[in-house]
């Protein structure tokens, strides 16, 4: 008995599990009236972006600190692409990017990313 409920509780477990499709992305976040975008480093895509709490600290950073409305900040954080349709002004994007957790952001941008 205690081995059918020890295998029907690993597999319990192994079928809720959600795979973590996070990955790390560098590149340019704007913001402003009607954006709030993310162009990876060296790539002509752009991504509306998804945030909860996780971006709200790079959000306010970007609010108190931008000099002119729709400065790129370079901002390196991890998160995924969404599978999700696009509603508005995130229509004119290639797609809807969710940040989970932001890492790192500053308004220098490295020259290796253009």
């Amino acid at each position: 008995m205690k081995k059918i409920v020890l295998l029907l509780t690993s597999a319990l477990i192994a079928s809720c599990g959600e795979p973590n499709l996070d990955q790390i992305h560098q590149g340019k976040y704007y913001w402003g009236p009607e954006v709030n975008s993310f162009s990876p480093c060296n790539s002509d895509n752009t991504y509306w972006v998804s945030y909860n709490w996780a971006g709200m600290e790079m959000s306010q950073y970007y609010k108190e600190n931008a000099s002119a409305p729709y400065q790129p900040m370079y901002l390196e954080f991890r998160g995924h692409l969404l599978n999700e349709s696009l509603e508005e002004f995130a229509e004119e994007y290639d797609g809807l990017i969710r940040l989970s957790e932001a890492k790192q952001y500053s308004f220098e941008i490295p020259v290796d990313c253009q």
